[in-house]
């Protein structure tokens, strides 16, 4: 079976095909090897019997699910993948031929895994227990992936335009000025699909919007202000700085409409370039109307460092920005597209939280509530995989500048558990580095390192952190560099206690922070750690680790 995967990533249908024929039919054929009245009173004898009620239970599972994902199988060696966008749309009938083969799929793997589950592999010869075990983990990594596609899946047509169009709200992060989801949304774009076909039917950028209200845009979480400043709420680009997608796309259709949008807004999005460079894998390079051609390797740069120099004016920063992502999505059904290379984009954009999505349709909502890192929220603690716990670290740039494309952020979360007093210990250190000498600073467009700064040598952070839920924030101290840090604010928000601490720390440095918490130890506390953090241009550093040492 994984030659099967193999041969369908290098573009073979036909052998993937070949291949799994003959492991569907070699399945079948063990099956019926075990499934006579000579086998069957084999299974009640002392010792063999368990033996062969193993073989037996593992033949049977993988022949039914070979057997029952055959239709699926069949429609996918079909289907070119590299077709499935063709004449400037995506093709809705092959998407849903494969999803309706999906919920099958998704039952007969929950069978598999309550059989599998029920044996006992203690006592078994290794050959056997190591046979039970291979399979138990191959369905038990298959299924929450098949398992969400279902539960996603019977909604995708419709949110595709397949019932009318639909209109999703895209705000485009700028990661050089850093916010907790990722950037400054320097530029907003209405997307409307409509059966499968995708366009750019509006946009605004930063000079659209009245900032600086005096009063919030939308009403939002009350606690959310004991964490964050209030500029979340009254500033358009500053909306981003709360790390919480539904309660931003509160605020995002606020904005739209404020300035001008009359649309209903389906959704909301969020992305960023860096997520634009590995689209512009799938698309390859795409030519602006200025004579620029973007690739994979280039638009980063271009987008976030190149523009500042070339253009002085803001209005001309954001037209560049909003005209390199209108080229990217364009492409995507303008020209040839790579199907593997598109998925892999947008996986990897999803598993680092540049591409997050929020919907106005409550099921939609419902069916994505077990992929937090789509959502764009702090999962609750004590759900997804060995209940996990999560801790947040969120940037947000406070010098008003384009400094973060010359930022690192490394992160190191230690879980310490102490049975012998009760207290668990959560403590991350944050570290922040200019990659940039101060001489370096110097010679930055004022767009991108403004006067004041230069002339103070300086730049500032803020760092947010999100504890676990039930812990209590301990303290903060200054393990190394900066040259003010501090706790600007505690308080609690999204189900957990946070803290927003300041810090101000010079050119060419690094300046790390510790920031800890405390819970009551919970008996026989296995759960894992999930430790997130904002996306930024340069990649971000995350380590997580437990110990049962004490303080």
């Amino acid at each position: 079976m994984s030659r099967v995967s193999d041969l369908y990533k290098a573009g073979d249908r036909d052998g993937a095909k070949a291949q799994y024929v003959s492991a569907r039919n070699e399945a079948s054929a063990a099956s019926d090897d075990v499934s006579g009245w000579l086998w069957s009173a084999g299974q009640v004898t002392p010792w063999a019997g368990s033996n062969l009620t193993a073989v037996r239970t593992v033949a049977d599972q993988t022949a039914g699910v070979l057997t029952d994902a055959q239709p699926l199988a069949e429609a996918a060696f079909a289907l070119n993948p590299d077709e499935l966008v063709h004449d400037g749309a995506l093709d809705l009938d092959s998407l849903t031929s494969l999803i309706g083969q999906l919920d099958p799929l998704d039952a007969r793997l929950e069978d598999a895994k309550q059989a599998l589950d029920a044996v006992n592999t203690d006592g078994l010869v290794s050959q056997v227990a190591d046979g039970v075990t291979q399979l138990r983990d191959q369905v038990d990594s298959l299924q929450p992936g098949v398992q969400r596609a279902a539960d996603l899946g019977q909604y995708l047509p419709t949110l595709l335009g397949s019932d009318g169009p639909k209109n999703y709200l895209l705000l485009f992060q700028n990661n050089a000025e850093v916010r907790a989801l990722g950037g400054n949304p320097a530029s907003l774009m209405l997307l409307t699909v409509d059966n499968g076909r995708l366009e750019i039917s509006d946009q605004k950028s930063s000079g659209d919007f009245s900032n600086g209200r005096a009063t919030p845009i939308a009403d939002i979480n009350e606690d959310t202000y004991s964490v964050f400043i209030s500029n979340v709420a009254r500033y358009e680009m500053d909306m981003t700085g709360l790390p919480d997608l539904p309660q931003v796309a509160t605020l995002a259709q606020a904005w739209w409409k404020d300035a001008g949008g009359t649309q209903q807004i389906d959704g909301v999005m969020t992305f960023d370039p860096v997520g634009l460079s590995y689209l512009l894998r799938a698309t390859g390079p795409v030519t602006l109307q200025n004579g620029d051609v973007l690739t994979s390797d280039n638009v980063v740069q271009a987008v976030l460092s190149d523009v500042y120099a070339k253009y002085s004016l803001p209005a001309a920063q954001d037209a560049y920005f909003a005209a390199a992502a209108a080229s990217v999505f364009d492409a995507l059904t303008d020209q040839p597209v790579d199907a593997q290379k598109l998925v892999e984009a947008l996986g990897q954009s999803v598993d680092e939280r540049r591409l997050l999505f929020w919907s106005a349709d409550e099921n939609v909502q419902n069916a994505l509530s077990d992929n937090s890192d789509l959502q764009g929220v702090i999962p609750e603690d004590g759900t997804g995989a060995d209940d996990t716990t999560s801790v947040g670290v969120y940037l947000w740039d406070t010098t008003g500048s384009k400094i973060d494309y010359h930022v690192r952020n490394d992160n190191d979360l230690v879980k310490k558990v102490c049975q012998s007093s009760g207290t668990t210990t959560y403590s991350v250190d944050i570290s922040l580095t200019s990659t940039i000498t101060p001489e370096e600073a110097q010679q930055l467009p004022a767009y991108v390192l403004p006067d004041g700064p230069k002339a103070a040598q300086r730049f500032g952070t803020d760092i947010y952190v999100f504890g676990p839920q039930g812990s209590t924030f301990a303290g903060m101290e200054v393990i190394s560099g900066g040259l003010d840090q501090g706790v600007r604010q505690e308080g609690a928000t999204l189900g957990r206690p946070a803290v927003r601490i300041g810090t101000q720390m010079a050119f060419g440095t690094t300046t790390t922070v510790r920031v800890t918490f405390t819970a009551p130890t919970a008996a026989n506390d296995l759960s894992t750690l999930n430790l997130l953090t904002t996306p930024m241009v340069q990649p971000v550093g995350a380590k997580a680790s437990t110990t049962d040492e004490c303080e």
